[in-house]
């Protein structure tokens, strides 16, 4: 019998050594994702200070963050620039009292209500849009379900 004692003590050595390496892999990843996780927040919180510091100070610039901040300031102007013309490409203008993006054809603003100029586009062939809609109750204009007011007459909706 001298073989299978020896034979089960094996056994159970390496089945204790087993769940002795599974527990040190499962703590060593629990910590790695706790540390993974405090990077981001620190990372979020660095980004949060940074832009507070610039905010504050984008007019009076200490000069040795001028460099960060000219990138910044580039970076944003490039990104509205970009914004802009995705807009246009769509065929879309800013109200002019809620700052909102808004179809060139409509003569009020879908958030506001606003009254804005009327841009023409470019006659194209007319594409079915997509999303719900509703009627106006004013002039019986199909309105995009979540506008506010209606573009073609400035009637609030409900």
């Amino acid at each position: 019998m001298g073989f299978f004692d020896t034979l089960s003590e094996t056994v159970a050595n390496t089945g204790r050594a087993l769940g002795n390496k599974t527990k040190e892999v499962a703590g060593s990843t629990k910590l790695s994702l706790q540390i993974s996780q405090e990077e981001a927040k620190l990372k979020k919180a660095y980004a949060a200070l940074g832009e507070a510091f610039y905010n504050e100070h984008k007019d009076d610039m200490p000069e040795k963050y001028a460099v960060y901040a000219a990138d910044i300031k580039e970076c944003a102007d490039r990104l509205e620039s970009l914004t802009k013309d995705k807009q246009i490409l769509k065929n879309q203008k800013h109200c002019t009292s809620c700052g909102a993006w808004m179809p060139n054809e409509d003569r009020f603003c879908g958030k506001c209500g606003a009254e804005n100029e009327i841009l023409v586009k470019e006659p194209e062939a007319e594409e079915e849009e997509e999303g719900e809609t509703r009627i106006c109750p004013s002039c019986h204009a199909s309105v995009k379900a979540e506008l506010f007011y209606c573009p073609e007459c400035g009637e609030k909706l409900s």
